[in-house]
């Protein structure tokens, strides 16, 4: 057997029951255990087993209650871009609502989801960090990719967590942050919640271990873990991301930067396809998108992204008027004839990002982080590092812009035209709400038609972040509720 990686002397080591209690669903869980009281995971015969203990994973991100709808719903119907169709249900309207005001009305899954998928992500990195995989001959760069993927996805799955949980890191980073689990637990302990500043040093720690870890990615190839796999240029990517939220400009500038110039697999979608290219399984630039078969997609049936957003599915997501008429400030934009007409046929109210393929609009493939936005995580961290480099934020801010509209003459990037191009892009891929609460920004939702309801969003309003439900707190009596929210 060859050895990966030395064994880590803090590990906590337990003994588990079988790989197939690796991929049960988070539905599995009982109710009366803590999600992030996982139980311990295989002791990995071989790399057959670690690769389909890795694709359980992927299968967990699948979910409506990540990636493919509630994710999505929380960075966009929260900011002033979307909104629902019917203010008065309807998929997504707690989110728009902010509706989530005590641990009964919690968002449970927003807690679970990525607990369960941690507890099986330490199960997979702790099988290689205790050399319990046999690794055959031609599979060193298997296992490498693996494990390094085990990395990556345990950072991912924090950064969504303390983004929903913890405070923003740019305003109060020594606030209550998340459960940092790194290694199996036992069930029912109790463990506490991080600081913000802790769960970013782990994120970061954790994806700088991954990228120091993968093999050369030589081509998109599924079988090289390319497309459909948290790859090397994706974990860099979202490293730069993460840099990006914790004000880290010049660390986000080089991250971005080194992806722009180095990730020569993936490149801009021209002007010409970028309207076609929603209908493909994956895009030129998609870094890493999650992979959507009609199989994938048959037990969430029609609560995918795509049947919520389609006009002649549920169609309850419209952008607002708002930011029609920001897209429309130019009307040569690529990216207007995304844009359906309302059921009337009067007004450009759908977002086409989703048309599905292969007979079906519920059939698409998530783009979890694209190469479009690290442009423009470059533009903004070249402009706000302490070292200013106005040229290569207005080269990167241009670069989208032009792809827009390849007739669109070069601008002096500022951070309102960066923050904007951001809102025209990434419209519908689960970013804008992020964007406001990172930088404090405030944003008036004029659409909103209950004075109950929050209609000036910034990071001052406590319900920005999820109250920790109820089942969590009688299990754990002692975790700390987010401020603003009975205990």
């Amino acid at each position: 057997m060859k050895h990966l990686y030395s064994k880590l002397q803090s590990a906590v080591i337990i003994l588990f029951a079988s790989f197939f209690i690796t991929l049960t669903s988070c539905s599995d869980f009982l109710d009366v255990t803590p999600s992030d009281g996982i139980n311990g995971g295989d002791a990995f015969a071989n790399i057959a087993n670690a690769n389909a203990s890795l694709h359980g994973i992927y299968d967990g991100l699948q979910s409506v209650n990540m990636y493919n709808a509630n994710y999505i719903f929380w960075g966009d119907l929260r900011g002033e871009d979307m909104k629902n169709t019917d203010l008065a249900g309807g998929r997504g309207n707690a989110f728009y609502r902010f509706s989530h005001i005590s641990p009964e009305t919690a968002q449970p899954n927003f807690w679970t989801y990525p607990y369960s998928r941690l507890g099986r992500i330490n199960n997979l990195i702790q099988a290689f960090e205790n050399n319990a995989v046999a690794i055959g001959p031609n599979e060193e760069n298997i296992a490498k990719n693996i494990f390094a993927q085990g990395y990556a996805l345990r950072a991912l799955m924090h950064f969504e967590l303390v983004r929903k949980y913890g405070e923003p890191y740019l305003k109060n980073k020594s606030a209550h942050g998340v459960i940092i689990v790194t290694e199996p637990v036992p069930t029912f302990a109790k463990l506490q919640r991080s600081t913000v500043e802790q769960a970013y040093i782990q994120i970061v720690d954790d994806l700088t271990k991954a990228i120091s870890l993968y093999p050369p990615l030589a081509s998109r190839s599924k079988d090289n873990y390319g497309d459909g796999y948290l790859n090397v240029w994706a974990a860099k990517a979202l490293l730069a991301r993460v840099y990006l939220t914790m004000g880290e400009w010049d660390k986000a500038f080089t991250t971005a930067d080194d992806v722009i110039r180095n990730a020569s697999l993936f490149s801009l979608t021209p002007n010409a396809e970028y309207v076609n290219s929603w209908g493909l399984e994956f895009q030129k630039e998609s870094l890493f998108a999650l992979v959507n078969s009609s199989q994938d997609v048959g037990d969430a049936d029609r609560e995918t992204v795509g049947y919520v957003f389609d006009p002649n599915g549920y169609g309850d997501l419209v952008i607002t008027d708002g930011f029609r008429a920001l897209l429309k400030s130019d009307p040569d934009d690529v990216r207007l004839k995304l844009l359906g007409t309302d059921r009337l046929g009067t007004a450009e109210s759908y977002l086409m990002k989703y048309p599905g393929r292969d007979g079906s609009v519920m059939t698409n493939n998530i783009n979890v982080i694209r190469l479009s936005e690290v442009y423009l995580i470059a533009a903004e961290a070249a402009l706000k590092k302490p070292a200013k480099d106005q040229a290569a934020a207005n080269k990167y801010l241009n670069a989208i812009r032009q792809r827009a509209n390849p007739a669109a003459t070069d601008v002096v990037a500022t951070e309102i035209l960066i923050l904007d191009e951001r809102r025209k892009e990434l419209v519908g891929e689960g970013n804008r709400f992020n964007d406001i609460i990172r930088l404090g920004l405030t944003v008036t939702r004029p659409e909103i038609l209950s004075d109950q309801e929050v209609k000036v969003v910034s990071w001052n309003e406590h319900r920005i972040i999820l109250p920790i439900g109820r089942s969590e707190i009688d299990i754990n009596p002692d975790i700390y509720q987010n401020e603003g929210y009975r205990k």
